[in-house]
C-alpha cells in the first residue's frame, strides 16, 4: 500500500467514504453526545474531524467541507450562529498554516494542536455562556467544566483522526 505522506493532499479524496464517515458522527454527535449527563463529556466531534480532512485534502476542499458541516451544526444547534462555521474554518486555516511551518507526521503534534483548537473552542463557549441571559451557571464550575471538556476532546481526538488516516494511506 502506498503512503500518503502527511501534509500532501491526497490526489483521491475519498470524499463518498469520508462522507458517510461524517455523516456518523453527526448521528453519534446529535443523538448520544449531546445527551449525556455531564457538560464536560458533551465534546464537539467535529473538530478532530475538520483537522483530519485539513490534513490530508487540499486546502479549498478542506475549507469547504468546514463551512458546509459548521453551517450544518449551526442549523441543527439554533443557538450562537457561526459559531461551528468559525471554530471548523479556524481549524483548517490552523493546520492549512501548520503545516507550512512544521513537519505534521508526529501524533503529539496532532494532539497538542488539536488540543489548543478545543481549548480555544472552549473558551469561545465559555464566553458566550457568561454573556448569555437567563443562564444560571456558576462561573467556576464551568470553566472547569469547559477545561475538562477540552481534554476529554484532545484525547478522544485520536480515535476520531485515525479511520481518515487509514483511508488516506489506500488507494481504491
Amino acid at each position: 500500500m502506498a503512503q500518503v505522506p502527511y501534509g500532501k493532499p491526497s490526489s483521491n479524496y475519498h470524499f463518498p467514504r469520508v462522507f458517510i464517515y461524517t455523516f456518523v458522527l453527526l448521528m453519534v454527535q446529535v443523538h448520544w453526545v449531546s445527551r449525556l449527563p455531564a457538560q464536560a463529556l458533551r465534546i464537539d466531534l467535529f473538530v478532530p474531524l475538520m483537522f483530519a480532512v485539513a490534513l490530508f485534502w487540499p486546502p479549498l476542499a478542506g475549507l469547504s467541507w468546514a463551512f458546509f458541516w459548521g453551517f450544518v451544526l449551526d442549523v441543527l444547534s439554533g443557538k450562537f450562529w457561526g459559531f461551528h462555521v468559525g471554530s471548523y474554518v479556524v481549524t483548517c486555516c490552523l493546520v492549512i498554516v501548520t503545516m507550512e511551518r512544521l513537519e505534521m507526521a508526529n501524533p503529539f503534534f496532532h494532539l497538542a494542536l488539536i488540543g489548543l483548537i478545543s481549548l480555544g473552542q472552549s473558551m469561545v463557549l465559555g464566553l458566550f455562556m457568561w454573556f448569555e441571559p437567563g443562564e444560571s451557571v456558576l462561573i467556576q464550575d464551568m470553566w472547569w467544566s469547559l477545561l475538562a471538556r477540552s481534554a476529554v476532546m484532545t484525547l478522544s481526538a485520536m480515535f476520531i483522526v485515525h479511520p481518515l488516516w487509514k483511508l488516506s494511506e489506500r488507494r481504491t
